[in-house]
């Protein structure tokens, strides 16, 4: 027997009995459609979830820490006999270059943060200012809303947060005052803008003695997310002001014990990894040359970790959905073999083969999988917007999202589970004996 006959004869078997047919499709729709949308609120919690740690940083990043706050730090693992004060490890250059040379790392770059004042005309706006290796702006996956980001070869430049753009005021006003004054109009990119610690800026308690330095901005990046609170800047020129500030205090007070900044050893480190799966296992590798270390990856695998029940769960009532279906498929099969015992047993005695007679039936029943998948597919797409629909006005995480790959999933799984189910009656109809099949009225 050909495969077209073999096809034709199928379709021609499934048209003869409409109802039953339709109602065994009908219930793999059902199936099919309820395992695509519990997989895929499933899958939109996780792209949900992704997105909103996205606008928190990077997940691609690796933040490095020393492996403590104080100068030396004990090892717990060891006697109390044995316990010898070691240095904790500190971040140089020579570090960044190590971090570098580890697999998959596409860039590396020390860190230092500083809060200070910005003076733009009258006004005046404080921020947090990130030293960073300007030549590594770029590859950290910065964007620049405005302008560029920091390049290789920048001295004194600064790359603002968008948000920080907005919170200029005139320090001569009172709190109340520049509360109900509308933000002044900067254009940051254009205007004179200088770097200052002084804090008392522009008022009557100004340090003189403070001299505020000239920078060129070259860039705003977006506001929103937490970069839009942070000011950018080569982390060397960063590192004088620090310096300079830190050895002025000290005299001013004459503060003998004045904390000093030593040069070239940095607060913490970024590492940008080429590839979201590999940051588990460059952190890994950052662990145990004696460092901390932390991404938005841990964020967000413990959010997935605290919806993974309900995720399992919904995934569960989906696949008893499709078993259901094909239990159904079975009985429409076994009853068909009932019906058709007849029509079985002439086909053994003109030669059809027992490979032919199963073929037959498996056809069908692939069919019947093969036309619900389709039909669940098209409607999971439609109940997929509903429940986005629903989600977005309530402010909720729970969105559908329906790749490509779970549609043909979907419908290979279909078609699977109706020839699995239109597997054994397949059996039955091969061991029918054609002479009492014939007999059979």
């Amino acid at each position: 027997m050909s495969v077209s006959d073999m096809v034709k004869m199928a379709l021609r078997n499934l048209w003869k009995r409409k109802l039953r047919t339709f109602l065994t499709i009908l219930g793999v729709i059902i199936g099919t459609a309820s395992i695509v949308v519990m997989v895929s609120i499933g899958i939109g919690m996780n792209e949900s979830f992704q997105k909103q740690v996205e606008e928190w940083g990077s997940l691609q990043v690796i933040n490095v820490y020393t492996a403590g706050n104080n100068s030396y730090y004990y090892d717990d693992s060891e006697s109390t006999s044995s316990k010898n004060d070691k240095k904790a490890t500190e971040i140089t250059v020579n570090t960044i270059e190590e971090f570098k040379k580890i697999p998959h790392v596409e860039a590396a770059t020390p860190v230092m943060n500083e809060y200070l004042y910005f003076v733009a005309g009258k006004y005046v706006a404080d921020a947090s200012v990130q030293g960073i290796d300007p030549a590594s702006m770029e590859a950290m996956g910065y964007k620049a809303e405005q302008g560029r980001v920091l390049q290789e070869g920048d001295s004194k430049t600064l790359v603002f947060g968008g948000d920080v753009v907005s919170n200029f005021y005139n320090p001569k006003l009172s709190w109340r005052m520049r509360y109900d004054s509308p933000s002044p109009e900067i254009d940051i990119l254009n205007d004179k803008v200088m770097i200052t610690t002084d804090w008392n800026y522009g008022t009557k308690h100004a340090d003189k003695a403070i001299k505020p330095i000239k920078v060129d901005v070259v860039g705003t990046v977006s506001s929103g997310g937490s970069d839009g609170y942070n000011v950018f800047m080569p982390i060397k020129e960063l590192e004088k002001i620090k310096i300079a500030q830190s050895e002025y205090e000290a005299k001013k007070y004459n503060n003998r014990n004045a904390e000093k900044i030593k040069k070239g050893v940095y607060q913490s480190a970024m590492v940008k990894v080429d590839n979201m799966d590999n940051v588990k296992e460059v952190q890994e590798s950052i662990k145990n040359m004696g460092f901390r270390a932390s991404s938005l990856t841990d964020e967000l695998e413990t959010m997935k970790e605290t919806t993974k029940m309900l995720r399992m769960m919904l995934g569960a009532i989906g696949a008893i959905s499709l078993i259901v279906a094909a239990i159904g498929i079975t009985n429409t099969m076994v009853m068909a073999i009932y019906e058709r015992t007849r029509e079985i047993g002439v086909m053994k005695v003109i030669g059809a083969s027992l490979a032919d007679i199963k073929k037959l039936f498996l056809t069908e029943a692939a069919f019947i999988g093969f036309a619900g998948g389709l039909a669940g597919i098209l409607v999971s797409l439609g109940a997929s917007k509903i429940v986005n629909i629903f989600a977005i006005r309530t402010n909720s995480n729970m969105l559908s999202s329906i790749p490509i790959w779970l549609c043909g999933a979907s419908l290979v799984f279909a078609t699977f589970i109706g020839i699995a189910a239109g597997y054994l009656p397949a059996k039955r109809a091969m061991k029918l004996s054609a002479l009492s099949a014939i007999k059979t009225e």
